[in-house]
């Protein structure tokens, strides 16, 4: 029998009941789950804010900037859409660096979610953890991600050309590898999101759907805003200040962006912690405890 306060004796494969501790992160039912979300967001907002801003939206405001002016130049007038649509794209040299640009970007975007999470983590189980501290994880860890978040975007990538619905799956089977590589270093977080998520498919799809949906939104409405104002601004100014005006812009769309990047992790996070919690005895504490080891390995 576990010491850990928030498991119970109930039968094996029953979830209900376990949870009456209250932990801030493990929860059983959806109400407490999406309740469980907000407080994250609510305790944590500053700590993973910050380190969101400076992993993730900095980091996408340079990406933003960078196509944005690569790009020969856009226009609403052209009466062949085709043909602006092409003169739109950038040259291959400036696409092939941009690409380089990409991956390594997304290695700190690997990293910035390793280290909110373990920062979300260490506050919910009453601790704290150090901007330094957190990156120190984030960066040590963030490389193994990184490789495995290109599988997972090929795989994605692979099933929504081949019919949408297996890549709409992998999106699905694949959300919870920040958190799982976060407190189970050791383990595939590829393998293990995807045995999470089919522990309880039917309850994870519903509760994942939410975040992706959520995150896929904020994506397309923001994208969409930053590129019909970038393409106003070269309408109506010069081309240096047209320049400068998208380059802002694409900074706002960013920041805009770190509202729903830390709700999408912070129900990672409970939505992780949920299903672990079918099967083992965890807490907010317990996980946090995973975590430290895991840096001190």
């Amino acid at each position: 029998m576990s010491d850990d306060p928030y498991w119970g004796t109930e039968t094996p494969g029953e979830p209900s009941g376990r949870f009456g501790g209250g932990d801030p992160l493990v929860t059983d039912a959806f109400v407490p789950w999406w309740n469980a979300t907000i407080g994250v967001v609510a305790r944590s907002w500053r700590s993973m804010g910050l380190i969101l801003l400076i992993g993730a939206v900095l980091p996408r405001w340079i990406l933003g900037a960078y196509w944005s002016l690569a790009s020969p130049g856009r226009s609403f007038e052209a009466s062949d859409w085709r043909a602006t649509a092409a003169d739109a794209l950038p040259a291959w040299p400036a696409t092939a660096v941009g690409g380089l640009l990409s991956l390594a970007l997304l290695y700190l975007g690997a990293a910035a979610g390793l280290a909110a999470t373990r920062a979300a983590a260490a506050e919910a189980a009453g601790g704290f953890l150090s901007l330094g501290e957190a990156f120190g994880f984030g960066f040590a860890r963030g490389w193994r991600l990184w490789l495995w978040l290109l599988l997972a975007w090929v795989t994605i990538a692979v099933g929504l050309v081949l019919c949408v619905v297996p890549g709409l799956w992998a999106a699905f089977a694949l959300s919870l590898m920040v958190p799982a590589a976060t407190f189970e270093h050791r383990r595939s977080p590829y393998a293990r999101s995807i045995q999470l998520t089919h522990s309880a498919f039917w309850a994870a799809l519903g509760r994942l759907a939410i975040v992706v949906l959520v995150a896929f939104i904020a994506n397309v409405v923001i994208g969409i805003l930053g590129a019909l104002l970038a393409g106003l601004w070269h309408v109506v100014f010069a081309g240096w200040l047209a320049s400068i005006l998208t380059v802002l812009t694409e900074a706002v769309m960013a920041l805009l962006l770190l509202v729903p990047m830390i709700w999408v992790l912070a129900a990672m996070l409970c939505s992780y912690a949920w299903l672990r919690g079918r099967s083992e005895p965890v807490s907010a504490t317990s996980l946090s405890a995973e975590a430290s080891s895991e840096a001190r390995a």
